[in-house]
């Protein structure tokens, strides 16, 4: 009968040992590229975490600055892989509550006239202590690995935002330096003309060449930055190289966008930063992890206590006996005082870098606070000065048609007004490029500083 029910609690214990075995499967890497021809202009699956983000229901007439970044937090092949380390902080938060397995030991021991058995159960009681801190660290641990891929997602907004400005204001110039070459060979023409007749305009010439090579140069160089900011965006959105989306025009409300965050905005962002600015917020989840990290350290220089139960029967009398015993650790060498020392040293560190970058962000976001109130103000002068040019260029214009003003004269001014023209085009994008920037900085939600 012994042996029997010794055979039967042998079996409860394997039975579900055996059917929680996990299996394997492999998974073959992928041999072709997963970017799409064009994007996928639908609401996305998962919800966008990042605040002042969504897809347009306009974005097929072209996409806006916002649908690129929403649609890159979305598709970007960097971010697909960050998300799915969060599963492996998830299994360590699953890992972190379980409890070590008992163990199970059995012997048979042979007499002169009875045969002998012991079976018997041990389990290590010092997981039980530790158990709250270990899951206190993996919940922690858990929070820093979700809020850094938000602060990804945060980083690939903006660089997205960035790309499409970068793109637009490439597109734009694109045209104008078309325009102003088209304008600068109609005087070469002419020049060429006037030369052919008289060979005093060979100055004239020469300069008309050398002023459309420069043209020409400037027009080269557009493209092959727009080509470059192109490729880099198709990759964020995740397209094919060659895809080609439209890029909605900007709108321009006038001297309305040139507003800058006030002051008393600014000093309000700035005090909360610590609690909205998500990479800030991942380091104080990492340190609140080396916190419990060092805590469970604390706890485990107590003495390891290690329980067992067994039964068994004296081959030599045939006497059944029931035993009861203990080890327990004596911490007279170890005492775990060296992984005490060593996670009391990792948290230093840790107060350190969150000091040292909350220093940074405080004075990253007032350089950039400032560098948008000064473009504010240079691209409100030089729009002023454009309006003006714009007006004398309409009369110039009149008179040139009607022969009383030179062709070089004329050229002359309507090549200042396309500079005009272009440095507008470069600050407008710059401003709008750092203003991304600054949202992100400050934590705030895309479009809160215009």
């Amino acid at each position: 009968m012994t042996r029997r029910l010794s055979a039967l609690w042998l079996a409860a214990v394997a039975i579900p040992l055996l059917s929680g075995c996990a299996s394997y499967s492999p998974m073959i890497l992928p041999t072709v590229p997963d970017l799409a021809q064009t994007p996928s202009l639908g609401a996305p699956a998962m919800g966008l975490q990042v605040p002042g983000l969504a897809v347009s229901t306009q974005a097929a007439q072209g996409l806006d600055a916002r649908d690129a970044m929403a649609l890159a937090v979305v598709n970007d092949p960097d971010l697909k892989a960050a998300r799915l380390r969060a599963g492996v902080a998830e299994a360590q938060l699953i890992e972190a509550g379980l409890l070590p397995d008992p163990h199970l030991s059995a012997g048979v021991g042979r007499g002169p006239q009875f045969t002998g058995y012991s079976e018997g159960i041990s389990e290590d009681l010092q997981a039980f202590v530790l158990r709250g801190a270990a899951q206190a660290q993996a919940r922690a641990h858990r929070k820093e690995v979700d809020l850094t891929i938000l602060w990804q997602e945060w980083q690939v907004a903006v660089t997205a935002g960035r790309l499409f400005v970068r793109a637009r204001r490439d597109e734009d110039l694109e045209e104008v330096f078309e325009w102003t070459r088209k304008l600068l060979a109609e005087q070469y023409d002419i020049d060429q003309a006037d030369f052919q007749q008289s060979a005093s305009a060979i100055q004239k010439v020469a300069a008309d060449l050398t002023v459309l090579a420069d043209a020409d140069a400037g027009l080269r160089r557009i493209q092959l930055d727009a080509d470059t900011a192109r490729h880099r965006l198709n990759y964020l959105l995740g397209l094919a190289p060659q895809a080609r989306p439209a890029l909605a025009k900007p709108e321009r409300p006038g001297a309305a966008a040139n507003q800058a965050f006030s002051q008393d905005q600014f000093e309000a962002a700035l005090a909360a930063l610590g609690g909205r600015r998500v990479d800030l917020l991942a380091l104080q989840a990492g340190y609140e992890s080396q916190e419990q990290r060092l805590r469970k350290a604390v706890l485990a220089q107590f003495p390891a206590l290690n329980v067992g139960l067994s039964q068994g029967q004296d081959p030599q009398d045939n006497i059944p006996a029931v035993n009861l015993g203990f080890d327990i650790g004596l911490p007279v060498f170890n005492g775990n005082r060296g992984q005490i020392a060593i996670e009391r040293a990792s948290r230093a560190v840790l107060r350190a870098d969150y000091q040292a970058r909350l220093d940074e962000a405080h004075s990253e976001a007032d350089r950039l606070w400032q560098a948008t109130l000064i473009m504010a103000k240079q691209l409100e002068r030089l729009q002023a000065q454009t309006s003006a040019l714009k007006a004398i260029a309409a009369a110039a214009e009149q008179q040139f048609r009607s022969g009383t003003m030179d062709t070089g004269a004329y050229v002359g001014l309507e090549t200042s007004l396309l500079k005009d023209a272009q440095e507008s085009i470069r600050l407008r994008a710059a401003l709008d490029s750092d203003r991304l920037t600054l949202d992100a900085l400050l934590g705030l939600p895309f479009g809160a500083t215009r």
